[in-house]
């Protein structure tokens, strides 16, 4: 890839000439190299098909790296030209289709994963659009995260998952796009047929195994590749640990993190949870079910031998195998349910502003910002003019199904957001710093500072609440047994986005800090307080919002200024000769100005302090 001409290194500006956005990473990339500080390109996780162990990798790893979970496959809208759920996927550099902000977006989530502490990002069934992923990080190394299908089939017919994660539409989509020329070679792998779920299944995993391989067999010549199985892993797991560190090799050492969790709840949502040990390998499925899995990986591995080179099939081929270590047994009468009832109630405790540490002069939210809440706001940003979703990208929150775990939905039609039932009184997540930041605005408050609530949390008697997968899920915002002038989940159930970041190279995209527990993450002192940050445009199902407030009177600001003041950063974008970190400081600088009291400025404007302050 030739790199654009840059200006001044330290800047990490791009010339007038508008490079392709590949170009522009490229020369992102170079210019933060060049300032002196030693930069990780970002370990890839790439699995085969979803249940493979990728969750129990990415949380073994979360002590030593920075953890991004599926950017590319939840994180980008179906319309983004590189998204996996695109239809007329780009293959490409799409520079032309991303649009300002698109283009922005793409830049700062590659540049942004270069960085001193190692970053992980972890990827399943990008199928065709893995090559755009691998394209932002050439030098990346790579761990293949494998199961064999029979595994994986019984772990979807446990939970279901076919169904729930609507996979016949996924099997016709990829079926559809393996017609066009450019993938026809794949046609017969996944043929447009009406297979039974197991099948299609198994053919769906085979057809990703092959893509992977593919792009693979050669990168290892350049960057490290690993491969990671799930049966190893299980039966193996010092193995599993050792291939980990080659690849990290702050990984030395560690060892599973999530054996169990004693307080775990009964009946509670095990789709995410990486919590239950095991020692053996057994699949809950019967023998036709398992001959029809080995005769449709047999059939699809057969048909895609001739779409990919030798070596490679020889490596998809082994990736598939291990069917023969499992043990059959009878399977459950029923798979579990499709949907889990969620009682349905309304918040037990009202919103109230309290002093929290006697010296630190704040006035704290007691309670985390609820689904019902960051909704209402949505809805009146989209009436102002301001889409949560622009190029492809999202800016505000993230929008996915609420079986994947989305929990705030947009209906295009009703031009209205709604909340999955019986969520509304549960903390919000998978919103962006600037939909947190932008919100804090609108209510006069803003995001605590990360000083502020390491502060806040290190008070005597400190109860570190829903973590560690103990419920599956969010609880709600009101704790059981905290009042009125108390703080509910100070720790726990979520962590929180603060209003400031590490100090970094002006040519690194700007980072927010991220502070506490949340309920899919381990409760130790040394977790709650680790320093780990993300980009502004960055989310999580485990990060929501807690505010502050400086004084009583604080000024809110209307829902034109808020979205004018984000409409005119957007617009702002299309120059592309500004440091990165001077872009995003604009987007920053603009909510901090929202608000009367120029004293949040420094809160809320450049980040301050080093990753090892505490």
């Amino acid at each position: 890839m030739k790199a654009a001409t840059r200006g001044q290194a330290g800047g990490g500006t791009v010339a007038p000439n508008r490079p392709g956005a590949l170009e522009e990473i490229a020369a992102r990339v170079a210019a933060m190299r060049e300032s002196g500080e030693a930069i990780l390109p970002p370990l890839l996780l790439l699995g085969v098909m979803e249940r493979v162990g990728s969750n129990w990798v990415s949380d073994t790893l979360r002590p030593v790296t920075g953890q991004h979970n599926e950017p590319f496959r939840q994180q980008l809208s179906p319309a983004h030209p590189l998204s996996a759920l695109n239809p007329g996927l780009s293959l490409g550099d799409p520079s032309g289709d991303l649009g300002a902000y698109g283009r922005h977006s793409l830049v700062t989530f590659a540049a942004g994963k270069h960085a001193p502490v190692r970053q992980v990002i972890k990827e399943t069934n990008l199928f065709f659009a893995l090559s755009g992923l691998l394209a932002l990080f050439p030098d990346s190394p790579a761990a293949v995260l494998t199961r064999s299908p029979l595994g994986v089939a019984s772990s979807f017919a446990r939970g279901g998952l076919f169904r729930r994660w609507d996979y016949r539409p996924r099997y016709r989509q990829l079926a559809a796009m393996a017609m066009r020329p450019e993938f026809a070679a794949f046609a017969g792998v996944v043929p447009d047929d009406d297979a039974a779920e197991l099948t299609a299944l198994t053919r769906l995993q085979v057809l990703n195994t092959l893509l992977i391989a593919s792009v693979l067999h050669a990168r290892g010549e350049v960057c490290g590749i690993e491969v990671i199985r799930y049966e190893a892993a299980v039966l193996d797991p010092a193995g599993a640990l050792a291939a980990l560190a080659r690849l990290v090799p702050e990984a030395t050492g560690l060892a599973r993190l999530h054996g169990g969790s004693p307080d775990a709840v009964a009946g509670a949502d095990e789709t995410f949870a990486t919590t239950t040990g095991k020692s053996e390998l057994t699949a809950c499925l019967d023998e036709a079910a398992a001959e029809e899995i080995g005769a449709a990986t047999a059939c699809a591995l057969s048909a895609g031998r001739e779409a990919v080179p030798g070596p490679a099939w020889d490596l998809a081929r082994d990736w598939a195998s291990g069917d023969r270590l499992y043990s059959l047994v009878p399977p459950a009468a029923e798979a579990r349910p499709e949907a889990r009832p969620v009682p349905v109630g309304r918040q037990s405790c009202p919103v109230s502003w309290v002093p929290g540490h006697p010296g630190a002069h704040l006035l704290w939210r007691n309670l985390l910002v609820t689904n019902d809440e960051f909704a209402a706001f949505l809805n009146e940003m989209a009436a102002e003019g301001l889409p949560n979703c622009m190029d492809g990208c999202y800016l505000l929150a993230i929008e996915m199904p609420h079986e994947r775990g989305g929990r705030l939905h947009y209906n295009a039609h009703d031009r209205w957001w709604t909340v999955s039932p019986g969520f509304g009184a549960r903390p919000a997540y998978w919103v962006t710093w600037t939909g947190a930041a932008a919100y804090a605005a609108r209510h006069g408050a803003r995001l605590p500072s990360r000083a502020e609530m390491i502060v806040e949390a290190s008070r005597d008697g400190l109860v570190v609440t829903n973590h560690g997968y103990r419920d599956g899920d969010t609880v709600p915002s009101a704790e059981p047994g905290r009042g009125l002038g108390e703080i509910h989940h100070l720790v726990g159930n979520l962590q929180v986005w603060c209003c400031d970041g590490p100090a970094a190279a002006p040519s690194a995209p700007l980072q927010r800090w991220l502070h506490g527990a949340a309920w899919n993450t381990p409760g130790t002192l040394e977790e709650i307080h680790r320093p780990r940050g993300r980009h502004l445009s960055g989310a999580s199902r485990g990060v929501g919002v807690r505010l502050v407030r400086d004084c009583a009177g604080q000024h809110a600001a209307t829902t034109a200024e808020v979205a004018a003041s984000i409409n005119g950063w957007v617009r702002s974008l299309a120059r592309r000769d500004r440091p990165l970190r001077d872009i995003d400081e604009a987007l920053a600088g603009a909510l901090a100005g929202l608000q009367a009291d120029r004293g949040l400025r420094p809160h809320v404007g450049a980040g301050a302090g080093k990753p090892g302050d505490r």
